[in-house]
Parts: C-alpha cells; sequence; structure tokens
C-alpha cells in the first residue's frame, strides 16, 4: 500500500473516531448511571421479611414462628373464651344421682346387676342408633325423658348391634344422637362409652373385635373433651389377645352378673369434674384427640342403611 493511500486510512479513521466519539462517552455514562441507581436500591443482607415491621416489637409481646423459622409479633388475634378444663376423677356413687344411661343390652345389665341404682336408665335390648328415635320404654321415648328432667351426665353406649353394618354410617347416625343430647341438654357431660369386646371364640365375620375397634376409633372422634368424653373400660377387662376373657361371659358377647359391679367401679374412678387441670396418668389415655367436626342434629328419624341385611345378635342373657 502507498504512503498515500495509509495517509487516507488515517484521516479517515480519525475523523470516524472523533464523529463518534460523544455517542461512545454518551453510552458509557448512561450505563455506569444505571448501575449505580441499582447498587443504591439494594437491600441489606438483613433486611427484615416482607410483611413484617423493623420496629422492635414491644416487650413481652407473643411471638409465633414464621416459615423461615425465624420469630415475629403475632398479630392480634380476637379474644375468646378459655376452653372448660377438665379432668378424670375418683367419685363417689352419689355422682350419678343426676346421671342418665342410654344404651342396649349392656346398659340394661348395668341396670339390673350393677352397683349405679340411683341413676336413670333409657335402655333396651337390641336398642340402636338407627332406631332410637322410635323406640319407646314405658312408653316414652329418648327425647321425651330427655326434655322431662335435667341431667348433668348422660352415658351413652350403642353399636353392638349396629357393628356389622357401615362404619361410616353407624359413627353418623350416632353423631346425630350425641348433637341431638347436646340441644336438648347444653348442660349436661355427655359419656361415650366404647363398645366392650366379644370373646375370641364369638368373633365371627359380622361381629368381631377388629370391627369393634373401628368403630370405637370412629366413636372416638365424637369426643371434644370439653363437653363430651369418650371411655374406654376394654383396658380393665381384655385378655392377653386384647378381646373379651372367656371366663367372664356365658354366650361371648354379655358380661356374667358378678362383672357389672366391676365395670361400675371403674365408672366411678373415671369421671370428669369441670374446672381442673389434666388428667392422672391412669386415666389420661382414655382421653381421645379432638374430633374433627360436629354437625347440626335433628331429633328424626334415621333412615335405615342399605346394609342392615347382617344380622343383629342381641339376645341378653347373663346368669
Amino acid at each position: 500500500m502507498s504512503r498515500f493511500k495509509q495517509g487516507i486510512y488515517t484521516i479517515i479513521l480519525l475523523i470516524t473516531c472523533f464523529v463518534a466519539s460523544p455517542f461512545i462517552y454518551k453510552q458509557i455514562w448512561k450505563n455506569s448511571t444505571a448501575k449505580a441507581s441499582k447498587t443504591t436500591i439494594k437491600p441489606p443482607v438483613a433486611a427484615t421479611q416482607p410483611g413484617t415491621s423493623a420496629q422492635p416489637a414491644a416487650p413481652n409481646a407473643t411471638t409465633q414462628p414464621t416459615p423461615e423459622g425465624e420469630t415475629a409479633p403475632a398479630a392480634e388475634q380476637p379474644t375468646e373464651p378459655a376452653a372448660i378444663q377438665s379432668q378424670f376423677v375418683q367419685s363417689g356413687p352419689e355422682y350419678f344421682d343426676d346421671a342418665l344411661f342410654i344404651g342396649d343390652s349392656r346398659t340394661v345389665g348395668i341396670r339390673d346387676y350393677g352397683t349405679l341404682k340411683n341413676a336413670d336408665y333409657f335402655c333396651n335390648v337390641g336398642l340402636s342408633a338407627y332406631q332410637i328415635d322410635k323406640t319407646t320404654e314405658n312408653g316414652k321415648t329418648v327425647w321425651t325423658v330427655l326434655n322431662e328432667k335435667k341431667y348433668a351426665k348422660i352415658y351413652v353406649m350403642l353399636g353392638i348391634n349396629e357393628v356389622g353394618n357401615d362404619i361410616e354410617y353407624t359413627a353418623s347416625a350416632y353423631r346425630k344422637l350425641i348433637d341431638g343430647i347436646k340441644e336438648v341438654q347444653p348442660d349436661a357431660i355427655i359419656y361415650i362409652q366404647a363398645n366392650l369386646h366379644v370373646t375370641s371364640a364369638y368373633e365371627n365375620n359380622v361381629i368381631n373385635n377388629e370391627r369393634i375397634n373401628m368403630l370405637n376409633e370412629k366413636l372416638s372422634e365424637l369426643a371434644d373433651n370439653t363437653k363430651v368424653f369418650f371411655i374406654n373400660a376394654n383396658s380393665i377387662f381384655d385378655d392377653e389377645y386384647g378381646a373379651l376373657p372367656s371366663e367372664s361371659s356365658s354366650d361371648g358377647v354379655h358380661f356374667l352378673a358378678k362383672y357389672y359391679s366391676i365395670w361400675c367401679d371403674w365408672l366411678c374412678q373415671n369421671t370428669v369434674v369441670k374446672g381442673g387441670s389434666s388428667a392422672p396418668a391412669a386415666t389420661e389415655a382414655q382421653q381421645p384427640a379432638e374430633a374433627s367436626e360436629n354437625k347440626t342434629a335433628e331429633q328424626t328419624s334415621a333412615a335405615e342403611p342399605t346394609t342392615t341385611g347382617l344380622p343383629q345378635n342381641e339376645a341378653f342373657s347373663n346368669m
């Protein structure tokens, strides 16, 4: 390349740089300004979580864990009345002066062979949660009895007649009964008694201890440990196989007469007194988890389930 051409190219390059330099410097200035701006709005490392205040919490303020595991002042909640605390304690037979027992043939056994003669009873051989609205004793329905007198304690034990049927349906019929009792007797303590087991020799594909345990589990969910309590006497009667001992029953389902006094003594040892603290260790296991729901009760007859074709075993045979 001749010197002349090199000179021409050099001049063109210089002119190009001179013309373009203002645009280049302007772009560099914009970029540096934007970077500085981003730096100024970057949050500090110890920034507070979104939605929380950077101001210190008031002394003695209640705190609660955040999803990140830190603590933050708890939002103000409306004040609600504290739940009634209760505990299981030993009581004498007089505790049952204002008690009502509702149940099937096993409750008939408590009435006829037990020691709690001062309580009232609405019980019937073959009584079930399905038919309780229609069943009468001495010309009265259970709702007539509940409306005639104010009770402080109401014991309910039903289910051995229904255990061969659909467990969920039986639990819903039971819930309807418990809700109705709460409506008619709002101040009463309600005890749901677990269904007692049968002997191993008696078990069959309709009534067996596995199904009894399934039903008892569903019934325990109706308890709220405030007004409704689930109590389970199987712990004092079961043999090593979790069944009713054969020597305690003549038919595999019902106690011999002498065992009802033991049952009554156990009921006296597991009574609720409002306003206490936690239950003693001996009975703490009797208290189930809180119930998950309560449905509105109606005092109307429950429709028969579609599975009621299964046999209903309730021949009362204490000896």
